[in-house]
């Protein structure tokens, strides 16, 4: 298959450049991963734009493979990564600094890229992404490390009655080579401030295309002599507000229309199924 064997040339010379961390510095390397990603992403969209098939790997079938996969749910990290890319190294070479500080956001991606490849293609990449080195802030590190630790002890749980939220900013961070999730949310209602903000944490992937409920549970850490108390979500749900299906309905009618709760809740539910479906 010449996609995989182009994916793989591409994932030698990434892997290559993480295992001279320890003799170039991670600004170097950063500088030369980052000249590697674009191509490689784009191979991974040709890979699923051929479903199969051993298509041509030229600059106009990846342009069709970049068109095809944009649109489709599942593969939206994917596509935002492809975009972040464009934005950030495709046109100019960036110094260490500011290549160190994209590939520490990168790196969360590549995390992700990897396990869906694996899963979906059994496709094995980046073997050792794990030592690709971090170095983040000790204290910063050692703060999440303990939460990730309470999160893992906590299942997850189907969400009962619960109160509406919006979720406004959504920051992944890595503890143990894991994915974690900093979530910050607010009431969704018309008379939230930024003083009505909550932040919790959570494994859980999710999404901030509409209203959400939440199973919380409230605990806390012992960091640094002090107890902080921290809130975890252990499941949430789709929970789409009444007044924004009167406003959904305005659109596609040119009027309101009453919802009954029994429609909304179906809706809920098919939105859920389907995150569940598209987001595994």
């Amino acid at each position: 298959m010449r996609i995989d064997d182009q994916i793989q040339i591409i994932d030698k010379a990434i892997c290559r450049c993480i295992d001279e961390s320890y003799v170039s510095g991670r600004g170097t390397i950063s500088q030369d991963i980052l000249k590697y990603l674009r191509d490689f992403v784009e191979h991974i969209m040709l890979k699923i734009y051929a479903q199969g098939a051993d298509i041509d790997n030229d600059w106009d079938m990846i342009q069709k493979a970049v068109k095809y996969v944009k649109p489709i749910a599942k593969w939206k990290d994917l596509t935002r990564f492809h975009g972040y890319l464009q934005i950030s190294v495709s046109h100019y070479t960036l110094d260490e600094e500011n290549s160190e500080r994209l590939m520490l956001k990168y790196y969360v991606f590549l995390r992700g890229l990897k396990t869906i490849l694996k899963e979906r293609f059994s496709l094995d990449i980046l073997a050792n992404l794990n030592k690709f080195p971090l170095n983040t802030d000790a204290a910063i590190q050692k703060y999440y490390d303990k939460i990730a630790t309470v999160v893992n002890r906590h299942a997850h749980q189907a969400v009962g009655k619960s109160d509406k939220y919006y979720v406004q900013k959504i920051n992944p961070f890595i503890s143990n080579h894991q994915i974690y999730y900093e979530v910050t949310f607010t009431p969704a209602n018309d008379y939230a401030s930024k003083f009505d903000r909550v932040i919790a944490f959570t494994d859980l992937k999710i999404t901030d295309f509409y209203a959400v409920k939440f199973s919380l549970v409230n605990t806390s850490i012992n960091i640094f002599g002090k107890t902080m108390p921290i809130t975890i979500i252990t499941g949430w749900g789709v929970a789409i507000r009444g007044c924004e299906f009167k406003n959904f309905t305005k659109i596609i009618r040119g009027k309101s229309i009453s919802t009954d709760f029994s429609e909304q809740q179906d809706l809920c539910r098919y939105l859920a199924e389907e995150r569940l479906r598209t987001y595994p």
